[in-house]
C-alpha cells in the first residue's frame, strides 16, 4: 500500500491552523519588562506572587546582600527582649581589626576598639553605607563568635525555605545563594519587623563626624517615587546585585537583580522592574476583577461599579452590593460613618478610616478602601453582617454568597 505524503502547502495549513487554536487559549501574561540583567525577580510584596523572573534559582554571589539577613536576625533579638534599639554593643578588637581592613571590598567604616556602639547606628551603618565592622561587631555580641552567628543565619534561612550557604556575616568574602532567596528574606523581613524600612529610607547616615551616602541611590539620590529601601552588593566576583522595595497606592513591590556589570546599571535595571512590577500587578488585578460576577443566594446582583481587586483580596462597593439584598444604606459624612440596616434586623456601622466596625452589637475589624470616590469593603464584611459563607472562583470569577 503507498503511503500518502502531505504537501508543502497541505502542511504549512496544518501547522496554521494549530497556531490558531493555541492562541485562542493561550494566558495573555502580559509583557516582559525591558531589562538586561542576568539574574532578576519581582514579586507582589502582599501576596508573594512572582510577576516576572529570569534565572531567578541560579546559584550566585550575594555580596552585602548578604547584611540583609544580619540585620533580620538582629531585629528576632529585639523582638525575643534580648535587645533593644538603644542597647549599647561592645566593639572589640578583632572586629575593630576588621572594620579598618582595607584589604577587604566594601564601604571602609573603622569602627574603634574598646568603644560600644548602639544597635539602632549599628543597623544603620550595616543597612545604609553598608558596613561590614557593624555586621562583625553585632554577630559576635549575639552569638559569641561570627562562626557561631552564621550559623544561625544558615539556620534561620533553610527555615525560610532560602536556597542558601553563608559563611560570613557580611558578604565582603564569597558565598552563595540565588535571587529568589533574596527576594524571600526581604519579603520575610517586612512583614515581620517593617520597622526596618524607617532605617532603609534615611539618606545618609553619620557616624564619628563622617556622613555617608545610602548606597542605594533611589533613596539618596535620584529618590525613585515609592522606593523604601532595601539593600546593595557588590564583589568582583559578583558584580553588581541590588534588592529594592517600594509601594504605591497601597500596593507593594520587590524586585532583586544580580550580576549586573556597574553600580549604574544595578539601579537602572531594579527601577525599570520596580515600574514593571506595578504596572503587571494592576494589569492583573484588573484583569481578575473584571471577571467577577455576584450572586447571593443564586440571585445575580448587579453591580454599577466594577469590583477591585487589591493585595489579592476583593473588595467590593458597598452600596450596589447591599441595596439590592434589602439594606438600608445611610453615609454620615460629618461622622465618617456609614449605617446598614437589612429588613432581616441585621445592622452594621462602619467607621471609615478608622477600619473598625460594629456588626450587630459586635466590634470588628474591617479594611475599608475609597476608590475613585466610592467605598469599598472585603467580600468577608459582606459575610459577616449577612451572615452568609462566601467562595470565590477565581477562574471563573463567579463570587457565591450563601446562607
Amino acid at each position: 500500500m503507498m503511503k500518502r505524503v502531505l504537501s508543502l502547502a497541505a502542511m504549512i495549513q496544518i501547522v496554521l491552523m494549530f497556531s490558531v487554536l493555541i492562541g485562542l487559549f493561550a494566558t495573555d501574561v502580559g509583557a516582559a519588562p525591558d531589562t538586561s540583567a542576568p539574574i532578576a525577580v519581582v514579586m507582589d510584596f502582599y501576596t508573594g506572587e512572582i510577576l516576572y523572573s529570569r534565572d531567578m534559582h541560579r546559584r550566585w554571589i550575594p555580596a552585602s546582600l548578604t547584611k540583609s539577613m544580619t540585620a533580620f536576625i538582629v531585629y528576632e533579638e529585639i523582638e525575643a527582649g534580648n535587645l533593644t534599639l538603644e542597647t549599647l554593643i561592645p566593639v572589640s578588637a578583632e572586629a575593630a581589626r576588621f572594620s579598618a581592613d582595607r584589604r577587604q571590598q566594601g564601604t571602609f567604616i573603622p569602627i574603634p576598639g574598646g568603644t560600644y556602639v548602639t544597635v539602632e547606628m549599628l543597623l544603620r551603618l550595616m543597612m545604609i553605607p553598608s558596613s561590614n565592622g557593624a555586621c562583625v561587631v553585632m554577630a559576635e555580641h549575639i552569638s559569641g563568635s561570627e562562626a557561631a552567628f552564621v550559623e544561625r543565619m544558615n539556620e534561620t534561612a533553610a527555615a525560610m525555605g532560602m536556597y542558601t550557604s553563608f559563611t560570613n556575616s557580611h558578604g565582603a568574602m564569597v558565598h552563595h545563594t540565588d535571587a529568589y532567596s533574596m527576594i524571600i528574606l526581604v519579603r520575610e523581613f517586612i512583614l515581620r519587623f517593617p520597622d526596618v524600612l524607617r532605617i532603609t529610607a534615611m539618606p545618609n547616615v553619620t557616624f564619628n563626624g563622617t556622613t555617608h551616602p545610602n548606597t542605594n541611590h533611589h533613596v539618596s539620590r535620584t529618590q525613585v517615587y515609592g522606593v523604601d529601601g532595601f539593600k546593595t552588593g557588590s564583589l568582583r566576583q559578583a558584580g553588581w546585585n541590588h534588592s529594592v522595595t517600594a509601594e504605591r497606592d497601597e500596593r507593594r513591590i520587590i524586585a532583586v537583580v544580580m550580576n549586573t556589570p556597574t553600580n549604574a546599571a544595578r539601579h537602572s535595571e531594579s527601577r525599570v522592574l520596580i515600574d514593571f512590577g506595578f504596572e503587571e500587578l494592576i494589569r492583573r488585578e484588573t484583569e481578575l476583577s473584571e471577571r467577577v460576577r455576584i450572586f447571593f443566594n443564586g440571585r445575580l446582583i448587579p453591580l454599577d461599579t466594577s469590583p477591585e481587586v487589591r493585595r489579592g483580596r476583593l473588595l467590593l462597593p458597598l452600596r450596589s452590593m447591599f441595596e439590592p439584598m434589602d439594606y438600608t444604606v445611610e453615609w454620615h459624612d460629618d461622622y465618617r460613618l456609614v449605617v446598614l440596616s437589612g429588613t432581616n434586623g441585621n445592622t452594621a456601622t462602619l467607621f471609615v478610616g478608622r477600619n473598625l466596625a460594629v456588626i450587630n452589637g459586635e466590634t470588628v475589624a474591617v479594611h475599608t478602601q475609597i476608590i475613585n470616590d466610592r467605598l469599598y469593603i472585603p467580600k468577608e464584611f459582606i459575610e459577616m453582617v449577612t451572615g452568609t459563607a462566601a467562595e470565590w472562583n477565581e477562574a471563573t470569577g463567579v463570587v457565591q454568597f450563601r446562607s
